[in-house]
């Protein structure tokens, strides 16, 4: 939504919040709900740490249940207890908690309740009976509760869940903070140590940097492209409704007749290779365009644009580049298409939330200008800085409570020529701040208003709109204190690409 402002209702506002006193700083917080209490209660019960059961949630599902719909390895809800031929952990927490696996599939409180109780077997297994005291010995427990028939994958997957540990992460569910402050720790990996010493010996990826994890010879076709006449015309991308070790894994089980041939993990943009780009992987649905075709798959779920990280845009539009340069593949979207455009697809993957401009743009290395709140700005003294959550964009971020004035916080910016410029903001989420966000844009028609939700999408660049700006250096971006809507608004980042 947006709506024309006043030049002199702007100036105004701003000049006389300009020379208003200073108000307090307040502190951001967590605000835990009722969802957060469900997992510590789980903890409890099970006497497995709090940590453990809600980072390896979050690797999983992102903490999203997806109302009992299964993943691709037939997993459900935010435990992801599985149904398939290597992990049958929904029906072991059926046994141990004696619920019926409908109940575990679509209730959120026994699904948690039914992963701390597998995860507690797995502990007590490997610690005489008992459960663990230290943090740093429930690594093999959370390698062996992935389910996955790849060792190696199963080591990635304990190590992801290590890294949220240490790291910290927070989400809003619902309106209220899941969360995981950072924990120092390091993992005792036991069998697991030296699972990636066997990868040294096996073929090198194609692309530099990958790792190769070869998937099953059942699941793709041995060729010679471009040799053997076949020319790679496509780069097809993929979301993989899973998690990146359980999809490695997955392409590595011969029963599964499928595969890409590269998997992008959201968290850092790590690629794993699988199929050699000469071979044919199945992963399109339309022979003709497997046979012509890169297939890449990104972790995550269409439904939930959080998995969609900057780290993994930059590093599939990277390898997508130089796939492009090496075949000669043209850089544009008829050639660089999604599952859902494959004739005759049945998916719907990359789905709404993959942002195609932005994608196509670092494919093509556009020119992209960043603003960050440390920059040139214009601002009263109500507007406070803190670095307290983990989302911020750089060192910092500004806030400030809302009111029914705009007192923006302006960001001057060089705007190299006049055009059209994609707009995209960055911000840190959280409860406490504001759902309706003004951000104000001086346009070439005028002001424009886009109101924006800081509860959600934290950590990531958000699109904001196409606009028209005109040359020079000026106050062109705002974030406006004027809404009704309670909780903190929030001045970030901003980032402008030439159209």
């Amino acid at each position: 939504m947006r709506k024309k402002w006043g030049i002199p209702i702007l100036l105004f506002s701003l000049l006389f919040f300009t020379l208003s006193p200073a108000v307090g700083i307040a502190s951001d917080r967590y605000r835990p709900g009722s969802l957060y209490q469900t997992f510590q209660q789980a903890a409890d019960e099970f006497e497995v740490p709090v940590e453990i059961l809600l980072a390896v949630s979050y690797v999983e599902t992102r903490w999203q249940d997806h109302k009992g719909k299964p993943s691709q390895l037939n997993g459900y809800g935010l435990m992801h207890l599985a149904d398939n031929p290597s992990n049958q952990s929904l029906k072991e927490a059926s046994r141990l908690l004696g619920i019926p696996e409908s109940t575990l599939k679509k209730n959120i409180k026994q699904n948690i309740r039914g992963g701390a109780a597998v995860l507690a077997k797995r502990a007590k297994k490997h610690n005489g009976g008992t459960s663990p005291n230290n943090l740093a010995d429930w690594y093999v427990p959370v390698a062996e509760y992935s389910g996955l028939s790849s060792e190696i994958a199963a080591k990635w997957y304990a190590d992801e869940v290590f890294k949220v540990i240490n790291q910290g992460a927070q989400r809003v569910i619902d309106g209220e903070d899941l969360f995981i402050p950072p924990t120092p720790v390091t993992p005792h990996k036991g069998k697991y140590e030296d699972a990636e010493k066997s990868m040294e010996k096996q073929a090198t990826p194609d692309y530099p940097g990958a790792r190769w994890v070869p998937a099953s010879s059942s699941n793709y076709t041995v060729a010679n492209r471009e040799s053997d006449g076949n020319s790679i015309d496509y780069v097809i991308i993929h979301t993989t409704q899973g998690s990146y070790s359980g999809t490695i894994s997955w392409f590595q089980n011969p029963s599964s007749k499928v595969s890409a041939h590269y998997v992008i993990r959201s968290s850092d943009g790590e690629i794993t290779q699988m199929v050699q780009n000469k071979d044919i992987a199945w992963h399109a649905g339309n022979w003709n365009y497997n046979v012509h075709s890169i297939g890449i798959e990104h972790e995550g779920y269409v439904s939930d644009p959080a998995w969609y990280t900057d780290a993994m845009y930059r590093a599939s539009a990277n390898l997508t580049r130089w796939l492009c340069d090496r075949y000669g593949i043209p850089k544009n979207r008829n050639h660089i298409i999604g599952h859902n455009e494959v004739p005759g697809a049945t998916h719907t993957d990359p789905g709404p939330h993959w942002d195609w401009n932005y994608y196509m743009s670092l494919v093509n290395q556009s020119e992209e200008f960043v603003f960050d709140n440390t920059g040139p700005h214009l601002a009263s003294d109500a507007w406070g800085t803190s670095s307290w959550n983990s989302q911020k964009y750089g060192s910092n971020y500004r806030f400030a409570e809302p009111l029914l004035a705009s007192d923006p916080f302006w960001y001057q910016i060089t705007v190299p020529s006049s055009g059209s410029y994609d707009i995209y903001g960055w911000w840190p989420a959280n409860s406490g701040y504001n759902s309706r966000t003004p951000v104000v844009i001086k346009t070439t028609s005028g002001y424009q208003t886009v109101y924006v939700n800081q509860q959600l999408n934290g950590g990531k660049w958000n699109y904001l709109g196409r606009f028209n700006l005109s040359q020079g250096t000026d106050y062109f971006i705002g974030v406006s204190r004027w809404t009704s809507t309670p909780g903190y608004v929030v001045a970030d980042a901003f980032k402008l690409i030439k159209r």
